[in-house]
């Protein structure tokens, strides 16, 4: 396995010849391995404390008191969903058991809603719950995190292709970003057969940045050969997957990354909870998605038309959260 040191935002920002050794870091990592390691993201550890701390006790609720923030409908994904309520691995039509999480999502903290310029059809209300006090100005305040880390990740990508640092900004000035919490319970009973905590997907924005706690029944990827890698999280060092747009951009030079949450080992799963986060970057809902200057020459499989952010996300959000109904049916 390829060992690759984390890329590190800090460094990224002191001098040319240190940011170039970055990039190449990212660019090695998301080309060969699927994802990387990220530090010197400069988000304080106070605010992971409190982040984990207010999502814990949000998730130990009863269900009837977090139905109180459920999920609309299928295509707006804000809100809680339960245990089972949604199949990933129906986003790449393969059948599944519905997922052993929970989870928890919010889009933009500021910026236009529906209705609004700008806004595209997805552009929803956060609902926020009544109880822990400070869930909302936690989340807020990591969710602006996320989009400052997200932003500095696509200056070094868009360096890395050859292109001036802020060419994806204008991409992402409405963007349809969205943070997820995520709960995955202990299993005093064994799953279903091949059922998993989440079943395998691929993610499909942009980067998708991740801080996960390391219990047991966390984090794989699918490198190259076809091996399932454990991917070793802690909540102070993210994790940064490739989605299916900066697969279209580079023409496959970084595939999107193949992952899945496992179960954990029986002999732990029955007192085994884990909680994570995962910040999904997703452009304006009307951005053209193709392959960029540097990889279109070299890309023969390039097509005419190019894909449509919103669409996409839609296409993809409701087959998982419908267990494979598509948006046109």
């Amino acid at each position: 396995m390829l060992a690759i040191p984390p890329v590190d935002l800090l460094e990224a920002s002191r001098d040319p010849e240190t940011r170039a050794r970055q990039i190449e870091l990212l660019d090695t990592a998301c080309s060969r391995t699927g994802y990387a390691l990220l530090t010197g993201h400069r988000i304080p550890t106070s605010l992971l404390t409190e982040l984990y701390s207010v999502s814990r006790q949000f998730f130990l609720l009863s269900d009837t008191e977090k139905a109180a923030v459920r999920q609309p409908a299928p295509e707006q994904v804000r809100g809680w969903t339960g245990l089972g309520s949604e199949g990933m691995a129906y986003s790449l039509d393969e059948e599944s058991h519905g997922d052993l999480k929970e989870k928890m999502d919010i889009g933009p903290v500021s910026g236009p809603t529906v209705g609004q310029p700008g806004a595209g059809p997805m552009a929803y209300p956060n609902l926020w719950p009544r109880f822990p006090e400070r869930f909302r100005a936690v989340w807020e305040d990591y969710y602006r995190h996320m989009q400052r880390v997200g932003a500095e990740l696509l200056s070094l990508a868009a360096e890395g292709f050859g292109l001036p640092s802020d060419h994806f900004a204008p991409m992402f000035d409405t963007e349809m970003s969205m943070l997820r919490g995520l709960y995955f319970p202990p299993q005093p009973e064994p799953p279903l057969a091949h059922q998993a905590r989440a079943g395998i997907h691929t993610d499909y924005g942009a980067f998708t940045v991740v801080s996960a706690e390391s219990s047991p029944g966390g984090l794989q990827v699918l490198d190259p050969d076809g091996e399932w890698l454990e991917v070793t999280t802690t909540p102070a060092t993210l994790v940064v997957l490739t989605g299916d747009l900066l697969a279209e951009w580079t023409g496959d030079h970084w595939p999107a990354t193949l992952h899945r949450t496992a179960n954990p080992p029986r002999s732990v799963a029955f007192d085994s909870s884990r909680l994570s986060f995962a910040f999904y970057q997703h452009p304006n809902f009307d951005v053209s998605v193709a392959a960029l200057p540097p990889f279109a020459a070299s890309d023969p499989t390039a097509v005419p038309d190019p894909l449509r952010a919103g669409d996409h996300l839609a296409e993809k959000y409701v087959r998982q959260t419908t267990f494979g109904r598509r948006t046109a049916d």
